[in-house]
């Protein structure tokens, strides 16, 4: 297979495109359009399945073209290096299996007249899919250890009935994870050897609060499990998320900080824990964060009840100051972090944070927290212990969307209006059933309408079987119906729908 570089091509197409023959007699000739029809712009394709079939209709000005044609692929999303186009054929007609990793590639046909030398570039995206590329992903475990059940979703965000697939983590790797379910977490560029050399791998992490392993979405096998994440593997496993940040991913394990610094050259393991300070001060950090794609995490370090700023590279994290407009400090609070997640923003994320005081502990604070790089205005609501929200168990705050925060009391579901503090109740669960996940998740692709959705989350558990219901919402206030229910064996913890579109960007790191 010969490998053709796209700058070289592109700088072929300028070249050819800007390029005139002087025949010195002024005999100036219409330009040659060469016509290609019968290409679509976006298919999707099945690995290892199904066939790529193209049998384009090719036309000229020139009455005596003589053509000749190259089909090649190219990979997107690749880092570090440039994307390489790599020949799969040099016939007019394309009859092409699938061999490709689950992502988006982009085709490219190349036809050139032989006599003239003039050449036409079509391209159109090829969204490669396995069965485990497109469907809800449902975070479980018994209390014990954890698994993953699949929805497959073949033609809307809908499931279908037969397209449930159960444990399929331990069905294909032969193991469950240890501990219960927490956080999922996707990367669309995490470095692997999978395909045999290093490069980016879309890939799904689990976390559990014993365990943690990522997966390579094509075939759901494990790419590396909690020993191998790591340069040096802690002595203690206990993880609390997977974090993907601006410049690098994050692991917080048994409170410790490990990174990645995903802006150059990795292999995918997280480095040593980092120090608090140059004195290494003790510190162990919550398992809630607060970040944006775009922006490094904000930890909450129990211990000293103060925020810290994580750093993609350099062995000690960031400490966090106080804005003069600040209600409460960002250091030494005495404090205790009950919840903390994203609520909106870009580079500068703004959250929400639920604080109990150490000393007082009937004091509970519902905290705006404002971050400017690594100076905090926080904004404290003083909670009434006879607000619904006081006695909350359960928090999700709607990302980027109305400005409330969805919480559990008992067996409802309240929203609570973050300006005026207006409460309502939102769902009441069925008798019988005990809510263990709430979360709002939202996926808006313009190229994949179908299954683009936007969905408060409720997952309840009723003796050994668990429900998530999604609802949608107005004004933020649900619908009286979950749109649909997903139904399974276990208890649900996290909720996460993939398709090949699906990238880094698509979902906020938060709880």
């Amino acid at each position: 297979m010969k490998n053709i570089f796209i700058a070289s091509i592109v700088g072929a197409c300028i070249f050819l495109a800007s390029c005139a023959k002087d025949k010195s007699n002024y005999d100036y000739q219409p330009k040659e359009k060469i016509t290609v029809t019968g290409i679509e712009s976006t298919y999707t394709k099945i690995s290892e399945t199904e066939r790529l079939t193209l049998n384009p209709t090719v036309s000229s000005t020139d009455p005596n073209a003589e053509f000749e044609y190259m089909w090649g692929m190219y990979e997107t999303n690749v880092q570090g290096s440039a994307p390489v186009l790599d020949t799969i054929a040099k016939t007019k007609n394309l009859d092409y299996l699938i061999k490709r990793p689950a992502k988006t590639w982009v085709l490219v046909y190349r036809v050139k007249n032989k006599k003239t030398g003039y050449t036409e570039y079509i391209s159109s995206n090829v969204n490669v899919v396995t069965q485990f590329t497109r469907g809800w992903y449902v975070a479980k475990d018994d209390g014990v250890n954890s698994d993953l059940d699949l929805f497959l979703t073949p033609t809307t965000i809908i499931p279908t009935i037969e397209g449930k697939m159960e444990n399929i983590y331990s069905a294909i790797n032969g193991k469950k994870l240890e501990g219960k379910a927490n956080l999922l977490t996707f990367l669309s560029a995490y470095k692997s050897t999978v395909t045999g050399a290093l490069g980016n791998t879309r890939a799904l992490f689990i976390t559990t609060e014993k365990d943690v392993s990522g997966i390579n979405i094509n075939t759901l096998k494990e790419i590396r499990g909690f020993n191998a994440l790591f340069y040096q593997a802690p002595a203690v496993k206990a993880p609390g998320a997977v974090i993907m940040a601006s410049s690098a991913n994050y692991l917080i394990n048994n409170g410790q900080c490990h990174s990645i610094y995903a802006m150059s050259a990795n292999t995918g393991q997280f480095g040593v824990a980092k120090i608090k300070d140059d004195l290494n001060t003790p510190y162990f950090l919550s398992k809630y964060f607060l970040t944006h794609n775009f922006s490094d995490p904000y930890f909450f370090d129990q211990i000293s009840s103060s925020f810290l700023m994580g750093t993609g590279t350099g062995a000690v994290m960031t400490s966090v100051s106080n804005l003069a407009t600040t209600t409460m400090s960002a250091n030494n609070n005495n404090k205790n972090l009950l919840f903390m997640g994203y609520k909106s923003g870009n580079t500068t994320p703004m959250g929400y944070a639920m604080f109990q005081d150490k000393t007082n502990t009937s004091l509970k604070i519902l905290a705006q927290i404002n971050p400017s790089k690594t100076a905090f205005n926080i904004v404290n609501d003083t909670l009434k212990t006879s607000d619904k929200i006081y006695n909350g168990t359960r928090f999700t705050l709607l990302d980027a969307d109305e400005n409330m925060i969805y919480f559990v009391a008992g067996n409802d579901v309240y929203s609570r209006n973050l300006t005026n503090k207006f409460e309502q109740l939102q769902f009441t669960v069925p008798a019988g059933e005990e809510v263990t996940f709430i979360r709002h998740r939202k996926y808006t692709i313009a190229s994949d309408l179908p299954f683009n959705y936007n969905y408060v989350m409720v997952g309840t558990k009723a003796g050994a079987n668990y429900k998530v219901r999604m609802f949608t919402k107005s004004s933020g206030n649900l619908s009286t119906s979950p749109v649909f229910t997903l139904e399974g064996k276990g208890i649900v913890r996290d909720v996460m729908y993939i398709a090949p579109s699906v990238s880094e960007s698509s979902y906020t790191s938060t709880y």
